[in-house]
């Protein structure tokens, strides 16, 4: 029932879990008091004597005290305990994510991080702050009890020794018959998490073309299989929880039975009577709290599996690793294989290229050569390549992960603005960065005239950054790179589906850049590149051409066929639109 892996992560929570403990063991105290005071009050008066009224109200009340007191308090610690472990599981599950990297991928979805980050954890909150302390606080307040009922009925107290281990071990027992239906449940839960997600993100989408009905379809099946799911879970509850209450009611039957018969039925032994009553009606009420917290802990327990396998999940010590240094030179790739996990094609073979520094490199290709995958490999954010690719003298295998994230900015088509003011997004590149120099950084974009009348530096971005249209949110994303000022600036289809205005700024931003850094351009637009100082031509994963521009065209290889292409392409686009501007006019 305690899950190893569960409970290392449970760090200061701890200290909480046994004060927790000891308030339940003092609430049993309590209940003691309150019989032993009940019984004096009725055994004066069988005897008709005089009771001290006040004594036997002070005992009343410290029970009263002790007992409701040590819930209270149990409840408080309990939501201390589920502050502490959640924070140190999101804390550890952020950081797990940092050390990964983007990497994180191959082995998950955004969906199934998201659910896990949020779901997942909550679920857990019954296992630590509910079914933990109790389960630990169940065995202290049966050897409270056990000690209680010790001097009034040796019989009782043995049987009660007997009987108590009876009811963790049928959850033991339960636990093995339920772990398969929780990991459905769970499973079956996720399902649908993901997809209601995927059709959220999805929904423009879904609606031009007409498929929200059929979307609604699938959601509704999964929902059905969820419900069923649920239903079978709380059948089973149910049952067991029915079981384990008979049990119970019956031990605290058979104590009394057991237990009253050895006390002689006489005045003066009506106050043990009622302690021994009380207190075999009350021994198992914290085996029937564990119960009745078992099922839901469980629930979590199949939950946090999925964070758990997160957390095992494979990651290099750097402990002995390296900081790059402020001098690194050249990047280096020689001779770079890759194939993704699980997948037996090379999606990059024998790839070998330099990008010098200063300087402007660009790789180009057709869709699905491998460009992508290469620049991200590059950028640290795949693993895979770092025993073949260089920076300085020193493999990528040699440098932190963290160290090259903060060397080397990847600025893609798709790259996040935060619902920030403009200022906050900006400062994310430079957090020291003065209003002059943000201002700075939006004239070199020239997006500071742009939204200067809509608030300028106080603009809110809204999700997305859908108030700003395509090319202003990439200027603004290349004013943020700026800011950062690191060595390797790597453009990742930074100029797809933007306007020409917008294109023209960044190409002349990379070339200023590549002044003073090393700027690597990926584009399957060919004219992005041509001015770069060298152009590297995948094809099918393999470099079949380099040289400049000129150089690329005189050869007559594949560049030469890509740029004729896209020149045709873009020669019928014009006038395309010229014929269709033609046609508007003589209508009018």
């Amino acid at each position: 029932m305690l899950d190893k892996l569960l409970f290392r992560y449970i760090g200061n929570a701890k200290k909480y879990i046994i004060v927790s403990v000891l308030l339940m063991m003092l609430k049993v105290v309590g209940s003691f008091s309150i019989a032993l005071a009940l019984g004096q009050i009725i055994q004066s008066l069988f005897l008709q004597t005089s009771v001290n009224y006040i004594i036997a109200f002070l005992i009343f009340l410290l029970g009263f005290v002790l007992r409701s007191g040590s819930l209270y308090l149990v409840t408080r610690y309990q939501t201390k305990i589920t502050g502490e472990v959640k924070t140190t599981l999101r804390t550890e599950m952020i950081s797990k994510t940092m050390r990964i990297g983007p990497s994180y991928l191959h082995y998950t979805s955004t969906a199934n991080m998201i659910n896990m980050g949020s779901d997942t954890i909550e679920q857990l909150e019954n296992y630590y702050g509910r079914f933990l302390p109790q389960f630990f606080g169940s065995f202290g307040m049966s050897l409270v009890t056990f000690i209680v009922l010790l001097p009034l009925s040796l019989s009782s107290a043995l049987l009660f020794l007997i009987l108590a281990p009876i009811i963790p071990l049928m959850l033991k027992a339960i636990l093995e018959m339920v772990a398969r239906k929780q990991k459905k449940y769970w499973g079956t839960y996720q399902d649908v998490g993901q997809l209601f997600l995927d059709s959220l993100q999805g929904m423009t989408t879904l609606k031009i073309f007409s498929a929200d009905e059929k979307r609604a379809e699938e959601i509704h099946k999964k929902s059905e299989i969820f419900r069923i799911e649920t239903m079978n879970i709380l059948r089973m509850q149910l049952r067991s929880i029915t079981l384990i209450e008979w049990i119970a009611y019956g031990g605290s039957i058979a104590l009394m039975a057991v237990g009253l018969p050895g006390i002689s039925f006489t005045t003066g032994n009506v106050t043990a009577m009622v302690v021994l009553v009380f207190m075999s009606m009350e021994a198992f009420s914290p085996m029937s709290t564990l119960t009745s917290s078992f099922h839901v802990a469980m629930t979590g327990v199949a939950a946090g599996r999925k964070l758990i396998d997160f957390f095992a999940l494979p990651e290099q010590d750097e402990k002995d690793k390296n900081e790059i240094r402020y001098d690194a030179e050249d990047i280096t790739i020689n001779n770079l294989t890759f194939s993704y996990p699980k997948s037996e094609r090379r999606v990059l073979e024998s790839v070998s290229a330099t990008f010098g520094k200063p300087g402007f490199t660009a790789i180009v290709g057709a869709s699905g050569s491998g460009k992508s995958t290469l620049v991200r490999l590059i950028a640290g954010q795949l693993d895979g390549g770092e025993e073949a690719i260089y920076w300085g003298n020193r493999a990528y295998s040699t440098y932190k992960k963290q160290s090259v994230a903060e060397n080397m900015i990847r600025i893609s088509h798709d790259a996040h603005l935060f619902e920030k003011t403009v200022r906050r997004n900006l400062m994310m590149g430079k957090k020291t960065a003065t209003d002059d120099e943000l201002i700075d950084a939006l004239k070199t974009v020239r997006l500071y005239d742009e939204i200067e009348h809509r608030g300028g530096l106080e603009l809110e971005i809204k999700s997305g950054g859908s108030n700003l249209s395509g090319g202003q949110k990439q200027r603004l994303v290349l004013a943020r790179a700026l800011l950062r000022n690191a060595k390797v600036y790597v453009f990742d289809e930074a100029t797809s589906n933007i306007d020409i205005e917008s294109e023209s700024v960044i190409l002349q931003a990379m070339k200023n850049m590549a002044q003073d850094h090393i700027v690597i351009l990926v584009s399957h637009r060919l004219y992005a590149g041509k001015d770069a100082e060298k152009i590297y031509v995948l094809d099918d994963g393999k470099i079949v051409e380099e040289g400049t521009f000129e150089e690329l065209l005189e050869r007559g290889g594949v560049y030469r066929q890509l740029w004729q292409a896209q020149a045709r392409f873009e020669t019928e686009d014009r006038q395309s639109l010229y014929d269709t501007s033609s046609k508007s006019e003589v209508h009018s």
